[in-house]
């Protein structure tokens, strides 16, 4: 068998695009030619509704684990080039069906064909049939049924003018859109669970995320700043690259703490996040702020708060877990595997001065009486001139 092996990789939402359509397909096939390694004389072809990867055996492992994590595959599945012959097809088939009934005892499968090749003088049912029945012959006995609707293993032939490639079972991607396709967004990352799922579920509706932290040292140490860096590396997994902003809020917060009604303090904090958040944002052309916040959650996320915090700004505030519950976005996050990072112990800085009793539906006018105590504008400028901005690659 040739050392060879092509891998097929399809699109669902992209392939809706109409004339879009090479817009998007561009940016997936940029995206995953960054992420495959380059020194395995890898070679790309793109016919309609899907991308080929040509690749030697010895570099299919890795270069799989590494399209599982890249938003806009639908699925992919790795193939072989094999001689149009149905013996052939089937034998293929067998080598990989029969490892799996072994282990499992039973199992449902099918063939399916696409012939784009009209010359070739079987249609794609015959062709199914003639493969499916050849492997039934040999794998009946040790536990093999067909079963066209419920398929636990689904080998898929596709018949070419060039060439005839056999695919193994197909491999689920992450779906969504192309990282880069729908443009650059901040999110406001802090330690916890919620604000890195919410990132990764922008990055999988096309969005570049670039993270910002509201740094606290001089109360709670550095350990949330390493945490955050490795929730924003971790996240990188599924975009590539992005920029961390490290704020120092210590300043605004003692501010805040020593001037202001005490319980309106983590409404107060999170209007000042979002006005910084809409600055950084505006300067590196970010049309849109993200969120890990979710309705009702805690006191901060009720609607009025989220109202009161909102309209410190104009920028497009994207909140994706909005009508998720925890446990939900916990099984996300795991899912992801930012969740062990994030239950790292180690506060993040609205823990810092919490009251007894935070307000849970702040007036505007009231928290607008309680800024005009601080000053507000040169605390902000002077955040900004003091922030820290890092080039995050990836775990």
């Amino acid at each position: 068998m040739s050392e060879k092996r092509t891998i097929l990789i399809r699109y669902d939402e992209i392939g809706l695009k109409g004339r879009n359509r090479k817009y998007f397909e561009k940016i997936l096939l940029k995206n995953i030619r960054r992420s495959l390694p380059k020194d395995k004389g890898i070679e790309y072809r793109v016919p309609r509704g899907r991308i080929l990867v040509d690749l030697p055996e010895s570099a299919v492992e890795e270069c799989t684990e590494h399209l599982k994590l890249i938003p806009g595959i639908a699925s992919f599945s790795v193939g072989v080039s094999v001689e149009p012959d149905f013996d052939g097809m089937a034998a293929l088939g067998v080598q990989w069906i029969e490892p799996l009934l072994t282990s499992r005892g039973k199992l449902k499968f099918c063939v399916r064909t696409r012939r784009s090749a009209k010359t070739f003088p079987h249609t794609s049912p015959e062709i199914n049939f003639e493969v499916g029945s050849r492997i039934m012959t040999q794998l009946c006995p040790k536990g093999l049924v067909v079963n066209i609707k419920e398929s636990e293993f689904t080998l898929e032939i596709e018949i070419g003018s060039k060439e005839t490639i056999v695919f193994d079972n197909r491999h689920p991607g992450l779906c969504g859109l192309p990282v880069g396709s729908s443009g650059n967004v901040l999110c406001l990352l802090s330690g916890g669970i919620d604000s890195p799922v919410a990132a990764y579920l922008m990055a999988c509706r096309g969005c570049r995320v670039h993270f910002v932290f509201f740094d606290n040292q001089p109360f709670l140490g550095r350990g949330g700043y390493e945490k955050v860096l490795k929730l924003a590396k971790s996240i990188n997994r599924y975009q590539g690259r992005a920029k961390l902003f490290v704020v120092p809020f210590q300043d605004i917060q003692v501010a805040i703490r020593d001037k202001c009604r005490e319980e309106n303090r983590v409404v107060l904090y999170r209007r000042m996040m979002y006005r910084i958040a809409d600055a950084i944002a505006n300067e590196f052309e970010m049309p849109g702020l993200v969120t890990g916040e979710s309705l009702g959650q805690v006191a901060s996320q009720t609607l009025e708060n989220l109202a009161a915090v909102t309209c410190v700004t104009s920028m497009n505030i994207l909140r994706p877990l909005i009508a998720m519950n925890k446990e939900g976005i916990i099984r996300h996050a795991k899912e992801i595997e930012t969740y062990e990072i994030s239950i790292e112990p180690q506060p993040d800085c609205c823990s810092v001065f919490m009251p007894a009793s935070p307000v849970t539906r702040g007036k505007i006018p009231i928290l607008e009486n309680d800024e005009e105590r601080i000053a507000l504008k040169e605390l902000q400028e002077e955040a900004l001139k003091n922030m820290e901005t890092i080039n995050v690659d990836y775990l």
